[in-house]
């Protein structure tokens, strides 16, 4: 990657858009602490490093041996968060995407879609300044895909968290990011940056595809 800056205000949703293999998954595992980065920095606020992520993958990765109740409290404890919040953290959040009803499931027994839904939930109930997603969506069909970006972004509006997201899909990217970050080239460099709200859909689409295939 070459000299790629961008930042994003608090409780924004970025979309760092590219084709698969040019270094998305990388920004975000940097973010998250598990890479290192060779140079440069990465803050939040004042000079604040980057703390309280939480990375959902393309697969739920859920533990099969356990309900979803069992995934949520697992995520809780290991959190260190006192046991008498756990239910105000979690009922909200799973009523928000309506699963209240499979919180005693087995996890074999959800959908991929459902699955995913947990993932985010999972990730949520720790409160974390920012959530990282790395193509969530992408072992969906279209009308679930749809769905889950829904239930995205009421997610993000009922808790205010700040969204960093990679994918290689426009219509996502539009959907989700109040910006968007389009890499290109080999290595990845910046190419442009996107506001759909500012641009309009049509025009975010243009400039988008313009660096995306140039």
């Amino acid at each position: 990657m070459k000299d790629i800056s961008f930042s994003m205000e608090e409780g924004e949703a970025l979309v760092i858009l590219g084709q698969s293999g040019i270094g998305k998954s990388t920004i975000l595992k940097l973010m998250a602490g598990l890479l290192e980065p060779q140079s440069g920095e990465l803050e939040i606020a004042s000079g604040e490093s980057v703390v309280g992520t939480r990375l959902v993958f393309q697969s739920p990765r859920l533990f099969p041996w356990l309900t979803v109740r069992g995934n949520l409290h697992f995520a809780l404890r290991a959190a260190g968060v006192p046991k008498a919040q756990w239910s105000e953290r979690i009922d909200p959040l799973m009523d928000q995407v309506g699963l209240g009803a499979e919180i005693d499931h087995a996890t074999s027994e959800l959908s991929i879609g459902m699955a995913q839904r947990v993932a985010l939930v999972r990730s949520l109930v720790c409160q974390p300044r920012v959530l990282l997603l790395d193509e969530p969506f992408s072992a969906l069909d279209p009308k679930r895909r749809k769905q889950l970006q829904q239930d995205l972004l009421k997610l993000v509006g009922y808790t205010g968290v700040s969204v960093v997201m990679v994918t290689h899909d426009v219509d996502e990217a539009l959907e989700i990011g109040d910006q968007v970050v389009v890499l290109n080239a080999q290595p990845a460099e910046l190419a442009c940056v996107v506001r759909p709200a500012e641009l309009g859909r049509d025009e975010s689409r243009a400039q988008i595809e313009h660096h995306l295939l140039s």
